[in-house]
């Protein structure tokens, strides 16, 4: 696995030096690792490791300029056959999205600190996986930027116990070394440090503050010298300046302080220190306070509390038990779930989730039968990903088709209609699946809608049939020269996405519950006699009034196979219960009305307990041919070499005239003349031979 960190710059800090910890890690275990940056000082220790540097002004927050690196960091991803993109930072985070995206890369983030709810610091949250270093910042993340907690991943910062090995304190000797490593920023609390030093040493307590990272002329360093001399501190403050040594620093304290007024993402210095041997005292804030059992493996004040800071610390100088329980309580917390070796395996457990296990989004919004035939395809792309979450956008009217669908993970409702109407519905369901982060976007639907959809939703690849604006597809296939039936259809487009197919069977998936509906339904004279049972389906689309079959001649089947002794039971959607009403009256032998009383799988089972089913073109007639039942299919305005399911069982009645197939709702001659040639006769004689057979 070749994996690409990215950074502002390699100078001192938390982020950096993490960088570096899991470059070590990754490299250790066989990986290849590359990391973009501005530079600084840890470039040399980076290479020294056996990593790849590369230098890009990654770190400038002008878009101009994120803008041109985007170019040179799309090829260099290219052509070192980089696996996984990992930014570590906002700036490099834009460009890392965009090159990742662009060259159909898993995208991973690591979120550093708890930023504020700004548009521009949302990119933090569009990897495929967020990591964050502290449950606490991972709840932030979650309630501030929306960030669905199943790709979240909290990942604590691990600690090099061979860097940071344990040292014991020497005799006391001398004033007290208080130690403060970090950044000079408001945030970790320097102010709050000094005025809890002038307090300890006015009650006489010797103290020594010693400060390390710091930015030597910068106007922090002199606002802080100022404030010193104001305390009187001029002789108890230490600048230690930018040090690399830490373990070493560390061990040169006699306690570390960390008293930060902003909420810290994890807290790298307590750990470091627990795992030298230091005791620690920290504010009771952001992921510091899960770093620390107060009393039991060191000391939480709440934050900008100079006063109940000096406390602490005078507690640890006073209480020399205390110090060495703490101490040694915090190594052994450190040992057990905080070392280097928990982090690389976990980090390397996110970018294998990200490659082995994507995220697939199938769209399929058609009607009811348009689902059952995309059964095969979904068969087969949960065979090409069998360890991949797969989502199936599909419309309300055929939710029930896919509802106990084995080959899906989930669901995904969209509603035109209603919840989904206009454009703004529109734009809330693209927030949706933005915040579901696909890897892969099938779409079977073949839309240009669709395809603006699955581009607007953020999803690196998209495969489908290109269309106009083919360019939202970055996978696109053109059109089959020749025609091809729904099913071959889809396969084409699997195969040339470079996806393997399973058959052309058609599924559904009905329940016991649906199996048993029907049961109670039927007379129970018919359930133990061998009288067949013949299925009538007169309706289907409201929309295509010429796919129906003229309703005295489905009256007039209906008799003439009661007259034979059979059964004849007629289903309909509930929408249809005036037609079966219409249907019933025009009758002579009363059958059976199932009309607006099954669900769509009810149906399926009622369908298969059929002999024989007998339908038009629609969605009936590929359920039918899902659950095995020989069917007597019923085509005018459609071609059956198009539209009839695979698999079929049974007879095509099918008069071809001048006009057609003419795939017009509605009928240019007025005569209906396909449909109206399929005789009374010809249907009852393809039902005998059907049950004879």
């Amino acid at each position: 696995m070749h994996v690409l960190q990215m950074l502002p710059s390699l100078t001192v800090g938390g982020v950096e030096r993490g960088v570096l910890d899991l470059t070590k890690g990754l490299l250790q275990r066989g990986h290849r690792v590359s990391v973009v940056s501005s530079g600084g000082p840890l470039v040399g220790p980076l290479t020294r490791l056996g990593a790849a540097h590369h230098q890009l002004p990654v770190h400038d927050k002008f878009p101009l300029t994120a803008w041109r690196c985007l170019p040179s960091l799309s090829r260099l991803i290219q052509d070192t056959d980089i696996d996984v993109v990992h930014a570590r930072s906002r700036a490099p985070a834009w460009i890392g999205w965009a090159a990742a995206r662009r060259t159909q890369r898993p995208f991973v983030t690591t979120a550093h600190g708890f930023y504020r709810p700004h548009p521009l610091s949302r990119v933090m949250v569009w990897g495929r996986l967020v990591i964050a270093p502290s449950a606490a910042l991972g709840d932030y993340l979650v309630q501030q930027f929306g960030l669905r907690r199943d790709r979240l991943r909290v990942i604590p910062r691990g600690v090099d116990l061979e860097a940071f090995a344990f040292q014991p304190p020497p005799d006391h000797d001398g004033p007290w070394r208080i130690g403060l490593v970090g950044r000079l920023t408001p945030l970790k609390g320097h102010e709050v440090a000094l005025h809890a030093c002038a307090r300890l040493r006015r009650q006489g307590l010797p103290v020594r503050l010693c400060l390390a990272g710091d930015a030597p002329h910068s106007p922090r360093r002199e606002m802080l010298d100022d404030l010193a001399a104001s305390l009187g501190l001029q002789d108890a403050v230490e600048w230690l300046g930018l040090r690399y040594d830490i373990p070493e620093l560390i061990a040169s304290m006699d306690v570390v302080v960390v008293p930060s007024q902003y909420p810290e993402s994890f807290g790298r210095g307590v750990v470091e220190a627990q795992a030298v041997g230091r005791p620690v005292v920290a504010s009771r804030l952001g992921g510091l306070s899960e770093l620390i059992e107060d009393g039991q493996t060191g000391l939480l004040v709440p934050p900008s509390d100079p006063e109940a800071l000096a406390r602490a610390v005078a507690r640890f100088c006073h209480d020399a038990p205390l110090r060495a329980r703490c101490v040694e309580a915090a190594r052994r917390r450190v040992e057990s779930d905080y070392p280097l070796d928990r982090m690389v395996e976990h980090t390397l457990a996110v970018y294998d989730e990200c490659l082995n296990r994507p995220r697939v989004l199938i769209w399929k919004l058609g009607a009811l039968g348009d689902v059952v035939l995309a059964s095969p395809s979904l068969r087969a792309v949960r065979h090409h990903f069998p360890n991949g979450r797969i989502s199936l956008v599909v419309g309300r009217a055929a939710h029930e088709v896919v509802a106990r669908c084995p080959h899906l993970d989930d669901i995904v409702l969209y509603d035109p209609a209603r919840k989904d109407r206009g454009a703004r519905g529109a734009a809330r369901f693209v927030r949706r699946l933005r915040q579901e982060a696909f890897d892969l976007s099938l779409d079977l639907q073949n839309s240009r809608r669709t395809h603006l959809m699955s581009w607007l939703a953020g999803i690196p690849v998209r495969a489908g049939y290109r269309r106009k604006f083919g360019w939202l597809l970055n996978r696109g296939v053109r059109l089959p020269r020749v025609v091809l039936a729904p099913v071959a259809h889809q396969h084409y487009l699997l195969r040339q996405a470079g996806l393997s197919t399973d058959g052309d069977a058609l599924e559904v998936w009905p329940s016991e519950q649906d199996a048993q509906a029907v049961t109670d339904m039927l007379p129970r004279a018919l359930l133990g006699s061998d009288e067949p049972l013949v299925g009538v389906h007169p309706g289907g689309s409201g929309r295509w009034r010429t796919k129906r079959w003229d309703l005295e001649r489905w009256a007039q089947v209906c008799d003439a196979l009661g007259a034979r002794g059979v059964r004849v039971i007629v289903t309909g959607g509930p929408d249809e219960a005036e037609l079966g009403e219409r249907l019933r009256a025009r009758t002579k032998m009363a059958p059976l009305m199932a009309v607006g009383k099954t669900s769509v799988m009810e149906l399926a089972c009622l369908i298969k307990r059929c002999a024989v089913f007998i339908a038009q073109d629609s969605s009936p007639l590929h359920l039918a041919a899902a659950v095995g039942t020989p069917a007597i299919a019923l085509f005018g305005p459609t071609d059956p070499a198009r539209h009839l399911p695979p698999r079929f069982r049974g007879a095509v009645l099918y008069k071809r005239v001048f006009c057609s197939p003419c795939y017009s709702p509605r009928c240019r001659t007025v005569t209906h003349a396909c449909m109206k040639r399929i005789g009374v006769d010809e249907v009852v004689a393809a039902v005998l031979r059907l049950l004879q057979r």
